[in-house]
């Protein structure tokens, strides 16, 4: 049984296809981890046909509508730890 995952995005341009990308999915598998975060490197398709052996990636808008159909992810790398984006603007 392949792995599943899911994604929300504002959008489905925030999927660029084909490139490494570092993203935050939801594992969801079965069991005590269903629901857990991982922040990996990965490669998507909207075309699930075109990466046989990759997971299934869900996408979710914001709001929680799902997407119609399945996308495909290949991860690459398990990253750990959040980047952490410089603060801009903060006056203290």
């Amino acid at each position: 049984m392949k792995k599943e995952y899911d994604i929300f995005v504002d959008a489905l341009a925030d999927l660029p296809e084909g490139r490494e990308l570092n993203l935050t999915v939801r594992d969801l598998a079965p069991g005590p981890r269903k629901y857990e975060a991982r922040y990996v490197k990965a490669i998507v398709s909207s075309k699930p046909e075109q990466m046989p052996e990759a997971a299934t990636l869900w996408v979710r808008f914001q709001r929680g509508h799902l997407h119609p159909h399945p996308w495909a992810i290949n991860i690459l790398e398990q990253l750990g730890e959040y980047e952490v984006a410089a603060q801009v603007g903060i006056i203290t």
